[in-house]
């Protein structure tokens, strides 16, 4: 379908019949349903890979105006349209205001899902993307209610890189990341769950892919979205402390542990104060003891804070879409955690590894990948859900 009417100049901002417009605030509108971690205000801040909204329209035209920023990199989003990806696009900064379809009158009632495709880009302060409003000629109404809450924490994997370009294609920017094809939304799909995902490219549990310890997923948990920087991002509530009462997953997947390993083969890391972190290898190549100890604690530590956060959640630690290399050692932690806190909620599943033919850009995993991925993950979560539904 496209971008089939790019920007549109005016509007009647008023809620009236007629020839005119209907204007909904997605952060007051009861029908709209919001997706991923954020602070339900006018505008509404999108921060997370796949955040967004969700409703039903019987309009023949519809349009969501968004304000952007940023300094580094561009905001994406994906227009979905009854499963249909209708729109996949940059979007400028300032106002934007973006057709999801128009020419629709008399085809009924559709469903209508607005997401982000990039993740929150630390190292650009500016970067923002806020939904002002949903416009259109019919009434909103509320999407089928889902049957699960299924949360995400990953690196780039979970980020989408890679699925938004091909084989072949190493480039690090923002067109390359995507929810199209991406295992998290492909379980959602099959097990009608609303999801949300907490991603940044290149980090781990214990340290980044170059052993930077303050680039892991762990001690921003209890935020919105603390993984970002900046004054503006801090204004929209992006550090404001989570509340866990108001949306409760059914089950949480944590796929982490790839840039772990590669840590291992990169230089210390040196911040500003001097202080090294580097996790290392013997001499003869093998994993120094202690590098391999604080990985393991760090596993451990980060579901004791997952369980202090999520009384009844389903954790399982989802691992090896690109190597199996941190395996033993994330399966050791695990172990070590539920005898010790006699917590049996807890399992390691292995994911499929990738293949010839399943690369997407950045040598990372595609759309085939993700597909395999979702099977078997998929597959798991929906035996353990119906298992504690019974």
């Amino acid at each position: 379908m496209g971008n089939c009417c790019g920007t549109v100049a005016h509007f009647a901002n008023i809620k009236t019949g007629g020839d005119r417009m209907y204007t909904y605030i997605p952060a007051e509108e009861s029908n709209i349903t919001v997706n991923g971690r954020t602070v339900k205000e006018n505008p509404l801040p999108l921060f997370w890979t796949g955040s967004g909204v969700e409703f039903v329209t019987d309009g023949g035209e519809l349009y969501f105006e968004i304000e952007t920023d940023y300094s580094v990199h561009e905001q994406w989003i994906r227009i979905v349209v009854n499963g249909f990806p209708a729109v996949r696009m940059p979007l400028a900064k300032g106002n934007n205001t973006v057709c999801a379809f128009r020419g629709f009158a008399g085809a009924g009632k559709k469903t209508v899902q607005l997401l982000k495709e990039v993740q929150p880009m630390r190292i650009d302060e500016e970067n923002q993307l806020r939904l002002l409003s949903v416009r259109t000629d019919g009434q909103i109404f509320s999407s089928d209610p889902k049957k699960y809450k299924i949360e995400f924490v990953g690196d780039s994997i979970t980020s989408g890189e890679g699925l938004g370009g091909t084989a072949g294609m190493h480039i690090w920017a923002p067109a390359i990341f995507s929810t199209q094809g991406h295992y998290a939304l492909k379980i959602a799909q099959k097990l009608s769950a609303e999801i949300r995902i907490l991603s940044q490219s290149g980090w781990g549990v214990l340290s980044s892919w170059d052993n930077d310890p303050v680039r892991s997923m762990p001690p921003y948990y209890e935020t919105i979205c603390g993984v970002i920087k900046g004054q503006q991002n801090k204004n929209m509530g992006a550090y404001k402390e989570n509340d866990f009462d108001a949306w409760k997953p059914d089950a949480i997947v944590i796929n982490l542990g790839s840039n772990d390993a590669y840590a291992f083969d990169n230089p210390a890391w040196t911040d500003e104060s001097g202080k090294v972190f580097w996790q290392r290898r013997k001499p003869d190549g093998s994993f120094e003891e202690a590098s391999i100890r604080r990985f393991e604690q760090a596993v451990f530590d980060f579901l004791v804070k997952l369980r202090h956060y999520n009384r009844e959640s389903i954790l399982i630690w989802a691992y090896g879409m690109i190597d199996h290399t941190m395996q033993p050692y994330i399966e050791h932690a695990l172990n070590r955690y539920r005898e010790e806190r006699g917590d049996r909620a807890v399992e390691f599943l292995q994911l499929p590894p990738l293949r010839d033919g399943w690369y997407g850009a950045n040598d990372h995993p595609g759309v085939l990948s993700h597909q395999a991925a979702a099977d078997v993950l998929g597959g798991r979560l929906l035996e353990l859900l119906e298992r504690d539904a019974l």
